[in-house]
């Protein structure tokens, strides 16, 4: 009997692990045009897990919470792969990976003193502790990101070359208001440049429900 019992226990508190760890990481807060996952449209409420993969078409945008009360946008014809969120019993974020595969992604992280943050796109990662920033991939392929607050490194994801001039920065920081910068695999990063007051406020219009 005691057996019984205790692999009665035991699967119990194993069901309990899977639960914990299948459940939803982000909130759906809004939706703007159209916008889903796995074929379905979302709607303001929807539960998304890891591994969910989030599609906007032209005049699609979906505004997300995470469970670390980070919040994401997610602008329009974009496609983001929510890969990794971890979060802790205290609502603290232990790791967050997401791909962004094509188009604009606008990011508010919530402060984590140990938490990691990254934004793959194919030519470039992004990691940051808690800021706000943006990242675009464009029709060329090329990762550019901007921070309004705090500071973003960005990384080349480079190809092998064998050209004889030197490549840009592979790594860059941005660490000061506006500052941007231009990756691709080839060349790697553009130095650390403010963005035009135009160009910013392109880029928020694409990612605003107002």
């Amino acid at each position: 009997m005691g057996t019984v019992v205790g692999h009665s226990v035991c699967l119990a508190a194993l069901m309990a692990c899977l639960s914990a760890s299948a459940a939803p990481v982000c909130e759906v807060m809004a939706v703007r045009g159209q916008a889903s996952a796995a074929g379905r449209e979302l709607a303001q409420g929807d539960k998304l897990d890891e591994g969910t993969v989030l599609k906007t078409g032209a005049q699609g945008r979906v505004r997300l919470r995470c469970g670390d009360g980070s919040t994401l946008v997610l602008g329009d014809n974009s496609s983001l792969t929510i890969e990794k969120f971890e979060v802790g019993p205290d609502d603290k974020r232990i790791a967050a990976k997401l791909l962004l595969e094509t188009g604009l992604l606008g990011q508010k992280v919530a402060p984590s003193t140990a938490g990691s943050w990254e934004v793959r796109t194919p030519t470039a990662v992004t990691a940051v502790r808690g800021t706000e920033f943006v990242v675009e991939i464009n029709n060329e392929q090329q990762t550019e990101v901007n921070v309004q607050s705090g500071q973003v490194d960005v990384e080349a994801l480079l190809v092998p070359t064998r050209a004889l001039h030197p490549r840009k920065p592979s790594r860059v920081s941005l660490d000061s208001p506006k500052a941007g910068t231009k990756c691709n695999q080839f060349t790697g990063c553009t130095e650390s440049a403010a963005w035009s007051a135009e160009r910013i406020k392109s880029t928020q219009d694409r990612l605003s429900f107002d």
